[in-house]
């Protein structure tokens, strides 16, 4: 049964954090520019079945943001954009922020929109974060957030950092490119398994393309090359070059929404997603991912939007019957303009091991979050 203080913590928390919209600032304004202050706080806890603990609320990617934008003459338009993951509830004992995106750049309605920083992937922002629509879970299979370290930035298909990219629209089509430039201080992660001290990025290509017929219909693709190198105790290197492809649909008829992402990673997976996975180097060599998801908005039927959804994500080790994998149902109450979110995630396990016996166990997900 769940912990009744911690619901009515979540329920206090809310209250409390939506009264205090006054939080969202602008700093600066005129005709030319604009500077705002924004972010989130946000908690959550999870109940794990037949685990044992006491279900403390826990950050949920707390964020805040500085952002400048300027109108030019011509239809020009640039953007810099500052923001900082960070734990407002001092877990460890500390706000542990820590550098989310960090970037600056130009736009035209007819040439487009040129970007340079630590930023999103073309491949997130143009393909993967259609699936990613869950409150609490979620983008565990789209290959976006994999990799060396949790916010993909060094194979660049999360936040890459060193990076330039350009996107623009013609007609039915949107198409981008991005590059990133070398980096050679990348040491292993701390759930890293394999051989290897660390890593050397030195180029990332990446492309995507997107495909909209109609207002409801779209479809989309992107790809990945980097190449990387792996660092050996003894001394010497090793290929670990990252090639990865992510297909999407998405169909958004009325108050629903419906969205497919299928993706094949090579290098990109580290055995510690998997149980029972072991590899010399830590990475496994071929992966598959799928995600979907399902949802009603219910409209003015309560004050602000109910949403009802399901869907999945699974992520598999091609050479074996390991397998990350859930199938989830969910409910959200966005209220206050969207700025206050309330939900509930029930998560059905489906992993594997490498042995194609069964391991981890459902869970009940609980969420609180306020826009700023």
């Amino acid at each position: 049964m769940m912990n009744k203080t911690f619901v009515a913590s979540l329920v206090a928390t809310g209250t409390l954090l939506a009264s205090q919209s006054v939080l969202a600032v602008t700093l600066y304004e005129t005709t030319q520019d604009k500077l705002t202050f924004s972010g989130r706080i946000a908690a959550g806890s999870s109940f794990v079945d037949d685990v044992h603990d006491d279900h403390d609320p826990t950050n949920a990617g707390s964020r805040v943001r500085l952002i400048h934008e300027h109108n030019f003459k011509g239809g020009w338009s640039s953007i810099a954009r500052a923001e900082w993951g960070f734990t407002p509830f001092f877990e460890n004992g500390s706000d542990e922020h820590y550098k989310r995106l960090l970037y600056a750049g130009v736009s035209h309605d007819d040439y487009g929109t040129i970007l340079i920083g630590k930023q999103y992937s073309l491949w997130y922002d143009m393909v993967g974060v259609w699936t990613d629509w869950f409150w609490y879970n979620g983008a565990t299979a789209q290959g976006s957030f994999n990799g060396v370290n949790g916010d993909g930035g060094i194979e660049g298909n999360g936040r890459p950092d060193n990076a330039i990219s350009y996107k623009n629209s013609w007609g039915d089509w949107t198409l981008g490119l991005l590059y990133q430039t070398s980096r050679d201080d990348v040491p292993a992660s701390s759930g890293y398994s394999g051989n290897l001290t660390g890593f050397e990025r030195n180029y990332t290509a990446q492309g995507a393309a997107v495909y909209q017929p109609t207002d409801e219909w779209s479809f989309g693709f992107t790809y990945t090359h980097s190449d990387i190198n792996g660092k050996r105790a003894g001394g010497g290197k090793q290929s670990e070059n990252v090639d990865a492809g992510l297909l999407g649909a998405r169909w958004t008829p009325g108050n629903w929404y419906f969205a497919l992402t299928a993706g094949e990673y090579h290098n990109l997976i580290r055995d510690g997603n998997f149980s029972g996975v072991e590899n010399a180097d830590g990475i496994v060599d071929e992966a598959r991912g799928y995600e979907g998801v399902a949802l009603y908005n219910v409209k003015n039927q309560v004050p602000g939007t109910v949403q009802l959804y399901t869907g999945l994500n699974r992520l598999e080790d091609r050479d074996s019957d390991a397998r990350n994998a859930f199938y989830l149902a969910g409910a959200a109450w966005l209220l206050f303009d969207d700025n206050l979110i309330l939900a509930v995630e029930q998560k059905f396990d489906d992993s594997r091991n490498a042995d194609d016996s069964d391991y981890a166990n459902d869970e009940t997900d609980l969420l609180v979050r306020y826009n700023f």
